[in-house]
This record gives structure tokens, C-alpha cells and sequence, in this order.
């Protein structure tokens, strides 16, 4: 802007002065800026904020810090906090812990609690866990609760078992447990079931139990039903619910439906039922019809469900 005149020669200044009160905000924010613009009391305040940025970047601990721009008793307060953040940062195991800078207590209570979280990872059974860092009082609680899971996993049967590892107490509790699984699965007819392992009496149970799931499957009419295995009483039950559900079947018109099965008043019952079906196939017009089991009345009643049907088309 070229100030030849008053009015621009205002104008220019209003300019000069937004312009330097921008470069002192740059300045005091740490953004690029012209310091030669600056006045000495401007240089002492940008100075100062500078100071201020930089003891609170050491005091976070950001790689922006430069520790030897700090007073003596600044410096001295950072470091005080900067050990004492790293020494919390040792006692939890932190990647970011550097031990060179422990104090004697501070290395002690960081190796305290390394070895509290060593016992911790022994006693959960984790990989971690280092056996050799533990004390013979630490081992043996160590041992103790490996054997308690391994007994545990015994009695519930999982392949991570060590059988070797067991009492004879427990091994016999475990041969207890297992034994009771086995006549579980045998009653429950599952594949896991070893019959040469059950007693007289469980054997009897267990052949009780597969009679009534397989009376249950045949009157159900699953395909896993073993007629040969009925009983006579059984075998009449199971036959009896063969014909009402073929019965059924034919009233619905299903695929299943056996007609030859049926006694004459099932039959004249299902014979109705059909052509009463049919009928209403033809009367909608559908290609299942068949016209020629309808009756004379049956007739008259699809031509006028057709008539009926072209008038409300011929409407629309």
C-alpha cells in the first residue's frame, strides 16, 4: 500500500500494528516470527513464555525439553520427579524403566516387585513364570496350586492331565469322576461311552436307558429307530403312531402319506378331504387341478368362479 495520502498514511499504520501484533503472538506461541521486530519489553516476555514451555515439556518428560536452559532449583525439581516416575515405572515392569538411575531403596522395592509378579505368573501356571527367581517357601505354594489345576483338569477329564502327577487319593477320586462321566455318556447313548467299563448294575441302567430312547425315536419316527429291539407291548405303541401319523399325513396331502396303509372310514375320511382340496385348487385356478375328479356340481361352481372372474376384469 503506497501512503501518500493521511487517510492511507493511517491506514499503513493500522497495518504495521496488526502485522507486529501478529509476529508477537507468533513469538509467544513459539511459532516462526521476526524477532528483530520485537521490543525489549516484548523480547522479555516472549523470553519468559519460552522458559515456561520449556520447564512444563521437562516436567512431562517430552523430548522438546532442554534441561540446560533451567535454573538450578527448576532443574533440580524436574529430576526429583523424573526419578521418581521412573522408579513407579520399574515397579510395574515398564519397558520404559531405566535402572541405572535407581536409588539403593528404589532398586530394592523395584526387585520386590519383580519378584511378586514372578510368584504370581508360577502360581497362575503362566509361561512367564521364571521357577529359578523363586524361594523355596515361593516354590513350594507354587507347586501346590500346580497340582491343585492338574487335579482339576483330571476331573474333568481334559488331555492337558498329568495322571502321574496324582495322589493316590487323587487318583482315585479322579478314577471316581471318571466313572461317573462314562455312565453318563452310556445313559445319554454318546459315542464317548465305554460299556466294558461299567458295572452289572450300570449296565443294566444303561440298556433301560437306550430302550426307552429308541421306543421314544420310534414313535417319533426317526430313521435312528431299531424296530427289531421293541419289545411286543412297545412294538404295538410304535406301530399305532406309525398309522396316526400316516393318517395325518394323508388328511394333509403330504408326501409321506401311504394310502394303502389307511382302513376304509380313514380312507373315505381322506378321499373327502382330497377332493375338497382339489376343488379348490380349480376354483383359484391353479395348475394342480384336476377337472376331471370334479363332480357335476363341482363343475358349475368353478364356470362360475370363472364368469365371476372375467367380469372383474372386464371392470377394471
Amino acid at each position: 500500500m503506497k501512503c501518500w495520502s493521511l487517510v492511507a498514511l493511517v491506514m499503513c499504520i493500522s497495518a504495521w500494528g496488526a502485522d507486529m501484533n501478529v509476529n508477537l503472538s507468533n513469538c509467544l506461541d513459539g511459532l516462526p516470527c521476526d524477532v528483530s521486530q520485537l521490543t525489549p519489553e516484548q523480547i522479555k516476555s516472549v523470553a519468559n513464555a519460552a522458559r515456561t514451555k520449556n520447564l512444563k515439556n521437562c516436567q512431562i518428560g517430552l523430548l522438546s525439553c532442554d534441561p540446560t536452559r533451567l535454573p538450578p532449583d527448576e532443574a533440580k525439581a524436574v529430576n526429583s520427579s523424573y526419578r521418581a516416575k521412573n522408579a513407579q515405572n520399574c515397579i510395574q515392569g515398564l519397558a520404559t524403566c531405566n535402572p541405572q538411575i535407581l536409588s539403593k531403596d528404589e532398586a530394592a522395592a523395584v526387585a520386590n516387585a519383580s519378584q511378586e509378579r514372578n510368584l504370581a505368573r508360577c502360581l497362575k501356571g503362566e509361561s512367564s513364570c521364571n521357577p529359578l527367581r523363586l524361594n523355596a517357601k515361593d516354590r513350594a505354594d507354587a507347586d501346590r496350586a500346580q497340582a491343585k489345576r492338574n487335579l482339576s483338569k483330571c476331573l474333568d477329564g481334559e488331555t492337558s492331565c498329568d495322571p502321574l502327577a496324582l495322589t493316590p487319593d487323587e487318583a482315585r477320586l479322579v478314577q471316581h469322576a471318571a466313572a461317573k462321566r462314562n455312565v453318563s455318556a452310556c445313559m445319554q447313548g454318546s459315542s464317548t461311552c465305554h460299556p466294558l467299563r461299567l458295572s452289572p448294575d450300570e449296565q443294566k441302567a444303561v440298556t433301560s436307558a437306550a430302550a426307552s430312547r429308541n421306543a421314544s425315536n420310534c414313535m417319533q419316527g426317526l430313521t435312528t429307530c431299531d424296530v427289531s429291539a421293541l419289545d411286543k407291548d412297545a412294538a404295538s405303541t410304535v406301530a399305532a403312531a406309525a398309522r396316526k401319523r400316516n393318517y395325518e399325513a394323508c388328511r394333509d396331502g403330504l408326501l409321506m402319506c401311504n394310502p394303502l396303509s389307511l382302513t376304509p372310514p380313514e380312507a373315505a375320511d381322506v378321499s373327502e378331504r382330497s377332493s375338497r382340496r382339489n376343488l379348490d385348487r380349480c376354483i383359484h385356478f391353479q395348475a394342480s387341478c384336476d377337472p376331471s375328479l370334479l363332480t357335476s356340481p363341482e363343475v358349475m361352481l368353478v364356470s362360475e368362479a370363472y364368469r365371476q372372474r372375467g367380469l372383474r376384469q372386464n371392470a377394471k
